[in-house]
């Protein structure tokens, strides 16, 4: 395992002054930015945050819903005017206690028409606390996630999850000594020792084990556990601990389905950026151009490899509707979730993603409606991707699987070679739920 990369050099932070620039220089002394403006520079500054040519910025933006600008930032021809802004998650912060149904249903009306699940929105008891960028985390002003992954797709039995729970429940705790911060202000070292955050995520889900089990009772031990080795490290006990986090990446090391999602399909096809300089493309060019494609949006330098996957055996598939997702969400909500925070406002959440046929969407609004204290925030597609191109999963055969996969096996990654260095400074689109696979 490896992490960070080779630097980009000093082209991307040059890039991002100048666009910070043209926008601030177009303002009169005095004047205010606009939430939207402001929203803009702060993608720009994500953009500049590279390291061996991938976007190492995460980036959410909590809005007021009634602000207009915000709401229809991604709408449009965005990601040809405007391409920062697909660096970002945008949400609209709902109060719990002050917003109401006629109002809410407006905005999923919105939504709906957007074609592409824009903008989000966060349900909050209090103004002050925030999200993480895919939500998973509650969070206050200067603090950070501390996530640590359980895979629950190969569980054998109940005390096999607890044993996972805990030793998943220590590293986390452990972890959340680290607040020797070297670069941050103070202010950070003094909020994150306070609540000690934990946030203690399940993979796999839709394989189906751990759905059988008393999660409830896994929380609990995160609860016994946590306490003991705080108490052991001199440090505060985690005031919320569970969760379940998107997983694009862990999924795809570990090869379960992503979180608390469905597989896509029980055959179907994966998509993954590469940069047309790198060495994998020129071998699979050479080798192997059937599982390759141009990138729609910058053919120029982009390119798209395509893999053929397969669900396992008695896996949960996304052939499920929107409701029996969203109440696979409220069920792990009320017996891993809200059982692993300690008394307090606000509890973690499930990140999701929930992909809507045509005929779901007023009876979705309705159930995000009712169940607004069994979640905070989730993403929503349309099913067919909507106004996406190139989508990161489609349905295909069991035919054309196993044609493809025939022409995978043949691939031999020991000829690929890196000679030069070949930093490519592409982006990526932000975290949303299961989208967070998209690369």
């Amino acid at each position: 395992m490896t992490s960070g990369g080779k630097a980009p050099g000093p082209d991307p932070l040059k890039m991002c002054l100048l666009r910070i620039t043209s926008i601030l220089d177009a303002k009169q002394n005095g004047d205010k930015l606009s939430s939207l403006e402001v929203h803009d520079i702060i993608c720009f500054i994500a953009d500049a945050v590279l390291a061996g040519g991938i976007r190492r910025a995460a980036l959410i933006s909590l809005f007021s819903a009634d602000d207009e600008k915000m709401l229809s930032c991604k709408t449009g021809n965005w990601w040809e005017l405007n391409p920062q802004r697909g660096r970002a998650n945008n949400s609209a912060i709902l109060l719990r206690h002050k917003i109401t149904k006629d109002f809410f249903l407006d905005l999923w009306k919105t939504i709906e028409f957007s074609n592409a699940g824009e903008p989000g929105f966060i349900f909050l008891n209090e103004r002050d606390f925030g999200k993480n960028p895919c939500a998973e985390i509650l969070l206050k002003p200067f603090q950070m996630c501390n996530l640590v992954e359980i895979n629950a797709s190969n569980l054998e039995s109940q005390e096999d999850f607890e044993n996972r729970v805990k030793a998943a429940t220590i590293i986390g705790t452990i972890q959340a000594s680290y607040t020797d911060f070297h670069y941050l202000r103070p202010i950070w070292k003094k909020t994150t020792e306070k609540e000690a955050l934990l946030g203690i995520g399940m993979t796999g889900i839709a394989s189906g084990e751990v759905l059988k089990l008393d999660t409830t009772k896994g929380a609990e031990v995160a609860l016994r556990e946590n306490e003991r080795f705080a108490k052991l490290l001199g440090i505060n006990k985690a005031a919320r601990l569970t969760c379940v986090k998107p997983a694009g990446s862990t999924s795809c090391v570990l090869g379960t389905s992503s979180g608390i999602h469905a597989w896509h399909s029980k055959f179907y096809l994966r998509r993954i950026r590469v940069g047309k300089n790198e060495a994998i493309y020129s071998y699979l060019s050479e080798n192997h151009p059937e599982i390759l494609e141009d990138d729609h949006f910058r053919p120029h330098d982009t390119a798209i490899i395509t893999l053929p996957q397969r669900a396992p055996e008695g896996a949960i598939t996304r052939d499920e509707s929107a409701l029996d997702l969203l109440e696979r969400v409220k069920k792990v909500s009320l017996e891993w979730v809200i059982p692993g925070s300690r008394p307090g406002k606000e509890r973690h959440n499930v990140s999701a993603t929930i992909t809507i046929d045509k005929h779901e969407w007023k009876e979705v609004g309705e159930w995000m409606w009712e169940n607004r204290e069994n979640y905070s925030g989730l993403s929503v597609l349309p099913k067919d991707y909507g106004t996406y191109i190139q989508p990161p999963f489609e349905d295909i055969t069991e035919e054309k699987y196993n044609e493809l996969f025939a022409k995978l096996s043949e691939v031999d990654l020991d000829n690929v070679i890196e000679i030069e260095d070949e930093t490519d400074l592409k982006g990526e689109i932000a975290c949303a739920g299961g989208a967070c696979v998209l690369t």
